[in-house]
């Protein structure tokens, strides 16, 4: 008995701040994915190798009330999602895991044990939501609904730093900046299928937490966003990865000269994804283009 399930990632965060008191973040999924076996075995071996995913892996069990059987499952994962870079790889494999195992025990999504489980574990990304949502992704106490996942497309840059989420959050850092501007133009964005706003947004939530983590390449990419009619900057707040975001295909792929005119960063051409589906099966259907 075993259950496949592929999950994307995301481009770091569209805007992390301070709202109300509450240091929260909103992302969206892009087309980079993870591939999630969680298969039934006499002798797992595997699975050591995903400390995050194994532990979840028996979290969920012993709340399902199974948690004799956590020895009798082994993890598998492949996965074109970098690794420590800001893509929301871990919070992928999470959600991979998960989903399979509601395959394999015939049960459904819950949110609310998604939320809880997922934090015990790591502070957590908001591609675990079905539609854009401003979330507490230390203590998963608040989240609020925004709207659907909306498509652009992101010229991005990795860098070579690997950050791990969980020491990265557990550091003095300088808080983060109030985001209630942010958020507003992030709204307005979404109301009004306007992606120009939702660039502005996260190019000022970027741009407001430098003293959290400086970009060294955080000119050249604008200077690029300028030379190629680029919206806005997008960016991981706990990780190497800036990026630019369009929303004219023809743009985008103009763009594509530029992707190696910064020395030691890897380009990706990425495309937000708008929605995805559980069906019956609680396979993720995703809309998704297909890379470029």
């Amino acid at each position: 008995m075993e259950a496949v399930t592929v999950f994307p990632g995301s481009c770091g965060e569209i805007i992390q701040g301070n709202y109300q008191g509450t240091d929260m973040l909103v992302s969206c999924p892009v087309n980079l994915f993870t591939t999630v076996k969680v298969m039934e075995c006499k002798h797992p071996v595997h699975r050591f190798k995903y400390k995050k995913s194994s532990s979840l892996l028996d979290n969920i069990l012993k709340r399902w009330g199974y948690g004799d059987l956590s020895n009798s499952f082994d993890i598998d994962i492949k996965s074109s999602i970098p690794v420590g870079k800001g893509f929301a790889g871990s919070t992928a494999d999470l959600c991979g895991v998960y989903i399979s195992l509601l395959k394999l025990f015939n049960r459904e999504y819950d949110i609310s044990e998604v939320i809880e489980e997922f934090i015990e574990i790591e502070p957590t990304d908001s591609i675990i939501f079905k539609e854009m949502t401003l979330f507490d992704y230390k203590e998963g106490k608040n989240h609020q609904y925004l709207g659907p996942y909306m498509r652009f497309y992101i010229l991005a840059f990795e860098g070579k730093k690997m950050i791990d989420t969980i020491s990265f959050n557990k550091r003095k850092l300088p808080p983060l900046m109030p985001m209630e501007d942010t958020l507003y133009l992030l709204k307005e964005g979404i109301r009004t299928a306007d992606i120009s706003k939702i660039a502005l947004s996260s190019t000022l939530s970027i741009e407001r937490n430098f003293s959290r983590l400086p970009y060294d390449i955080y000119q050249p990419v604008k200077d690029i966003m300028h030379n190629t009619g680029g919206l806005g900057i997008i960016g991981a707040h706990s990780g190497d990865l800036l990026g630019i975001i369009y929303d004219d295909r023809e743009k985008f792929l103009y763009a594509k000269k530029y992707a190696n005119s910064i020395p030691g960063y890897f380009p990706y051409f990425l495309e937000s994804l708008e929605r995805y589906e559980y069906d019956l099966e609680y396979e993720c259907s995703w809309d998704a283009a297909k890379p470029y």
